[in-house]
């Protein structure tokens, strides 16, 4: 059952309605304040007069109806599944949510964290977090466990992977003493490899991926399967295990082509592109990455990280003309996006390379020295700062500024050690 007072509480904030405006002629301030922060019971009658100001109506046989209606949207959260459908299902339980009291409603509300990353939104995953923060300490165990994955989820799509694993083990422990189904202990040690692998964290992410495995295989997930096989292929590449990584690559890859599933498909193009680019094999690399990007369903996003993959690998090859072809392509892709601050660093890179091709090398030193370089290391993207700090280095090195190369040899260099100690 859910705790009525929370109820009260996040009703009133969603309806930006203050604490005096709801008591007014009901109750004094100072009860609803005890109401709403679990300190005492209402009797039937306040709460009756409470919700009717909230225009909540009680009825048990809607609220059957609503929680068929959550558990179905819940299963439909999934990036793999159509988004105009999951909206679609939103609206239609917000509507009832609005108007009825429901024992769902705090699990419905958690999930809304989800289905607001799941549609870039995440602005409105904050916004949530922030309204249900306060009423967390009177969730229930199993809402406590999904409070703590979604907040998990939210700091990993902010690149806050820290504060991500944090959330995750506190998930994990409730898992030790409180059953959840199979599906959902699998989800969360997909999750921990994902976050432990953006950590470099390898080991562990070989470890959480392989149980993960384990358990959408039992339960005969492919999609899923394939997802975890991605993750294992992107861990090995990591260690340098360069053929271990390519048989998880070609399990996933069939097990999405058997699927059909155009996402993880595109994924597995743009690791395999990336582990070629590792073991020096231009030509592959560059195949991978342009199956992305002739991809027509591919997302500006996505294609933007791609296309910079490809002017890295074609600069790095000599290809010069092509990566200036690709260079004016994605910096299109940039300025065509509504919102560009969250792509800038691809910006960045991509114009590194333009005044590298210009021969422009002030403007080259002032972007990598004054934006580039600063942000990678706020974002914490500990691979792309070596890996740039090093095209610096070697940049100071071809013009015989020797003292500047070593500085950023040595940057490179101590950056790498952290992440190995990390």
């Amino acid at each position: 059952m859910i705790a009525i007072g929370t109820y009260i509480k996040i009703q009133r904030m969603k309806q930006k309605m203050t604490l005096g405006e709801l008591s007014e002629g009901i109750v004094s301030l100072s009860y609803l304040s005890k109401i709403e922060n679990q300190k005492t019971e209402p009797h039937e009658d306040i709460l009756k007069k409470l919700c009717n100001r909230l225009c909540i109506t009680k009825d048990q046989h809607q609220d059957e109806e609503i929680g068929r209606l959550c558990e179905n949207w819940y299963e439909l959260l999934d990036e793999s599944n159509d988004r105009q459908e999951m909206e679609e299902a939103y609206r239609e339980i917000q509507e009832l949510m609005d108007t009825n009291y429901s024992n769902h409603f705090i699990m419905f509300e958690i999930h809304t964290i989800k289905y607001f990353l799941l549609i870039h939104r995440t602005d409105l995953a904050a916004d949530k977090i922030r309204h249900l923060r306060e009423s967390a300490g009177t969730f229930s165990i199993e809402e406590q466990y999904f409070w703590n994955l979604f907040n998990g989820r939210y700091s990993f799509f902010v690149q806050n992977y820290y504060h991500s694993m944090y959330q995750y083990k506190k998930a994990e422990k409730i898992t030790e003493s409180y059953r959840l189904s199979e599906r959902i202990e699998a989800d969360l040690k997909y999750y921990m490899s994902m976050t432990h692998s953006k950590l470099r964290n390898s080991l562990e992410a070989i470890e959480y991926a392989g149980e993960a495995l384990k358990l959408y295989m039992e339960q005969y997930n492919f999609l899923c399967c394939a997802r975890a096989h991605n993750i294992l292929g992107i861990c090995y590449c990591h260690i340098k295990l360069y053929e271990k990584a390519i048989k998880n690559f070609t399990l996933g890859l069939q097990l999405a082509e058997t699927i059909h599933d155009k996402i993880i498909i595109q994924t597995i193009h743009q690791n395999l592109g990336y582990l070629y680019a590792s073991k020096g094999d231009s030509t592959k690399a560059i195949a991978y990455y342009k199956k992305v990007l002739n991809n027509p369903g591919v997302p500006a996003s996505n294609k933007l990280e791609v296309t910079t993959l490809l002017v890295r690998e074609y600069y790095h090859a000599n290809y010069y003309d092509e990566a200036e072809e690709y260079i004016n392509y994605g910096l299109k892709q940039f300025y065509d996006m509504e919102d560009k601050q969250p792509y800038i660093v691809y910006k960045y890179i991509l114009r590194s390379y333009h005044y590298l091709l210009e021969e422009k090398f002030s403007y080259f030193e002032q972007l990598l020295i004054d934006h580039l370089l600063p942000l990678l290391k706020r974002q914490k993207d500990y691979g792309n700062y070596i890996l740039y700090s090093e095209l610096l280095a070697k940049h100071y090195e071809n013009i015989s500024n020797y003292k500047n190369a070593a500085q950023y040899y040595r940057e490179a260099s101590q950056t790498y050690k952290h992440i190995a100690h990390l």
